[in-house]
């Protein structure tokens, strides 16, 4: 798994990729606010599933083995309920800021995405 900048890196990469694919919802009236909403919503999901990790960089009060497997389990559930999320988004509920969550389910998906297929480097990188 990447270290946390290239997640960063990520959510912010997602952030551009929203605010062109949605550019009718971003552009209208000058919606300011809703951009620095998808900002904020791309980065903190890129990061959601790291959060055990992240307690254990911060306070080291589990062992790594232990909040690794928390991790895992996290990454586990955390795919199918993001793509049911999608589905649903898609299919069942029309939401006034629909292409944020989108986008942030996105953010989730990636960032499993990235934790699979990318080595381990370290903390930051």
């Amino acid at each position: 798994m990447p270290g946390a900048l290239i997640h960063l890196a990520a959510g912010a990469t997602m952030f551009l990729i929203g605010r062109f694919y949605f550019k009718n919802f971003f552009e209208e009236n000058n919606k300011i606010k809703e951009n620095i909403i998808l900002l904020f919503t791309c980065l903190f999901f890129s990061l959601i599933p790291d959060f055990f990790l992240i307690i254990y960089y911060t306070t080291y009060i589990e062992p790594y083995e232990v909040l690794l497997t928390y991790h895992n389990f996290v990454l586990i559930i955390s795919g199918p309920i993001a793509i049911s999320a999608l589905l649903i988004l898609k299919y069942k509920i029309n939401l006034k800021r629909k292409p944020i969550l989108i986008m942030g389910l996105w953010c989730i998906l990636l960032h499993i995405t990235m934790d699979v297929f990318i080595a381990d480097t370290g903390i930051w990188i």
